[in-house]
C-alpha cells in the first residue's frame, strides 16, 4: 500500500537504502582524510565503497581510529618529552657507568703535621736514607740539629750530632750553617715553643729569617724522639766525619711506627740494629745475604733477583700474611730488606700497604716515598704491583703522575745527567705500562 508520501513499502526501503549508501560514501573521503590528516598528512585517491552489511562495523572501526589519532594528537608532545628525558636518563647511566666504581677509604696513619713542624720518625729517616750516607759524611745537604735546652740537659744527653744553641749562634758555625746545609731542625724538651726563653727564641728568629734556610721545629721535642730511638742519642759530643764514622750507625727507614722498618741487607745482618730496632721478623727479598739469625729472628726469605721478568707478584699473599700475623701477634715488628731497599722490598712492603690499609698504588707509593725516599721497584715489579690493584678494587686509580720518579727529589744529584737521563727512561717505560694496563681494564 501507498504510504502518506505516496510511495510503496518496497519503493520506501529503496529509497532508504540508497540515501544511507549516499550518506556512507560522502562521509568516507571525509573520515579517510582526517585520519591521513591525523597520521601522516596523505590523501585518499578515491572513497571507500561500503556494502551494507560492512557499513555498520566498517564505520564503528573508522570512528576508532579517529578517536584514536585524535588521542595521539594530544599526547604526541607529551610522548616527545618523555622519550627526551629517557634518552638524558640513559646517557646519565652511560655517564655513571664510566665512572670508577667507589673503594673504601684509604687507612694508611698518615696523620696530620703542622707546617714548620717535623715528627721524630721523620727526623729519624731523614738521618738514615740515602745510598751516599748524606747524615754520615757532611754532604752539602747535609742536616743541621740544634738543641735549644739548657747546657746541662745536652751534656746529659742528645740526639747524636746535635748542636748546642750557644754554640750555634756562634758567627763562623751561623755562616757555616747557611752555606751548607738545606734543612736545620730545632727541638727543645717537650716541643712547647711558644713558651720559650729570651735565648731559645733568639736562635729561632736567628735562624728562620729571611736569607736563612728551611727551619723545622720538632714536634714533641727531645722527650718524644728519645722515647722511640734512645740508640740515636749520645752524651758524646759527635763532630768530625772520623767521629761519624766510627760511633754512627745507620738504620732502617720507619714505614709503620713501632711495627714495619724497610732497610738494605746490610742492616740486616747488624746484630746492633736488630737489636735496637727490636725486630722479630724479617722478610729476606735476596739473593745476596743470609738469615743470619734464625735462632732468635722469625723469616720469610724470597730467594729473588731483582730483574723485572721476576714474578714477585706470585709471593704478594704469602708475604702479606707473614707480615700481618707478626703485627696481630701484639709486639711484632718486621724489618723488609733486599739488597740495598730500593727495589723488591720496596714492591713487597707496597704490597702490604695496598692490601692491609685499602691503599691504591698511587697512595701506598706516595705513602712510601715520604718515608724512604730512595725507594723505587723495576718497571717489571710496577707492572705486577699495577695489576694486584686491578685485582684488589676491580679498577685501576693510580694515576702516572703519582708514581713517576721525581726529578727534584732530594736524594738527586742535579748535577748529574746521566741520573736525569735514567729518570725520563723510568717514566716513559712507566706510562707504557700504565697505558697497557688502562687497555687491559677495558676489554
Amino acid at each position: 500500500m501507498p504510504n502518506s508520501n505516496g510511495n510503496t513499502n518496497d519503493e520506501t526501503r529503496i529509497i532508504e537504502r540508497n540515501q544511507n549508501k549516499l550518506r556512507t560514501q560522502e562521509s568516507t573521503p571525509r573520515k579517510n582524510s582526517l585520519q591521513n590528516r591525523q597520521y601522516n598528512g596523505t590523501h585518499c585517491s578515491s572513497p571507500t565503497t561500503l556494502t551494507p552489511s560492512a557499513t555498520s562495523s566498517t564505520v564503528d572501526r573508522r570512528r576508532a581510529t579517529v578517536s584514536e589519532g585524535r588521542t595521539y594528537t594530544k599526547t604526541t608532545s607529551n610522548t616527545s618529552n618523555n622519550v627526551t628525558s629517557q634518552s638524558k636518563q640513559q646517557r646519565e647511566k652511560e655517564d655513571i657507568s664510566q665512572l670508577p666504581p667507589t673503594k673504601l677509604k684509604c687507612t694508611l696513619p698518615i696523620g696530620t703535621t703542622q707546617p714548620g713542624y717535623i715528627t721524630p720518625s721523620k727526623l729519624f729517616n731523614i738521618m738514615g736514607h740515602g745510598l751516599d750516607n748524606q747524615y754520615l759524611f757532611m754532604h752539602a745537604h747535609y742536616l743541621y740539629i740544634i738543641d735549644c735546652r739548657t747546657k746541662e740537659k745536652f751534656n746529659e744527653n742528645h740526639i747524636v750530632t746535635a748542636i748546642h744553641w750557644e754554640d750555634a749562634l756562634n758567627g763562623s758555625v751561623y755562616m757555616s750553617v747557611v752555606e751548607k746545609f738545606s734543612e736545620i731542625v730545632l727541638y727543645d724538651e717537650k716541643g712547647i715553643f711558644f713558651n720559650t726563653t729570651t735565648e731559645m727564641r733568639r736562635v729561632i728568629n736567628r735562624f728562620s729569617g729571611p736569607g736563612s734556610k728551611t727551619c723545622l721545629t720538632m714536634s714533641g721535642g727531645f722527650e718524644a724522639f728519645r722515647s722511640l730511638y734512645p740508640f740515636v742519642c749520645t752524651n758524646t759530643d759527635i763532630r768530625s766525619t772520623v767521629d761519624r764514622e766510627k760511633f754512627l750507625t745507620i738504620y732502617p727507614s720507619v714505614v709503620i711506627d713501632n711495627q714495619l722498618y724497610i732497610g738494605t741487607g746490610h742492616q740486616a745482618t747488624n746484630w746492633k740494629v736488630v737489636r735496637d730496632l727490636k725486630l722479630t721478623h724479617i722478610v729476606n727479598i735476596s739473593v745476596e745475604h743470609d738469615c743470619l739469625f734464625k735462632d732468635k729472628i722469625k723469616y720469610l726469605h724470597l730467594d729473588l733477583e731483582d730483574k723485572e721478568d721476576v714474578l714477585l707478584k706470585d709471593r704478594f699473599d704469602e708475604s702479606n700474611r707473614f707480615i700481618e700475623t707478626a703485627i696481630q701477634n701484639g709486639n711484632g715488628r718486621i724489618l723488609v730488606h733486599c739488597n740495598l731497599g730500593i727495589s723488591r722490598s720496596c714492591t713487597i712492603t707496597l704490597a702490604y700497604l695496598m692490601k692491609t690499609y685499602n691503599a691504591t698504588l698511587s697512595e701506598a707509593f706516595r705513602y712510601l716515598r715520604n718515608k724512604r725516599p730512595i725507594v723505587c721497584p723495576n718497571l717489571g715489579f710496577l707492572s705486577q704491583l699495577l695489576e694486584f690493584e686491578l685485582e684488589l678494587f676491580g679498577y685501576q686509580y693510580s694515576d702516572e703522575r703519582e708514581i713517576k720518579v721525581d726529578d727534584n727529589d732530594d736524594d738527586d744529584d742535579d748535577d748529574d745527567d746521566d741520573d736525569d737521563d735514567d729518570d725520563d727512561d723510568y717514566n716513559a717505560s712507566l706510562e707504557f705500562i700504565l697505558r697497557k694496563n688502562c687497555d687491559k681494564q677495558v676489554n
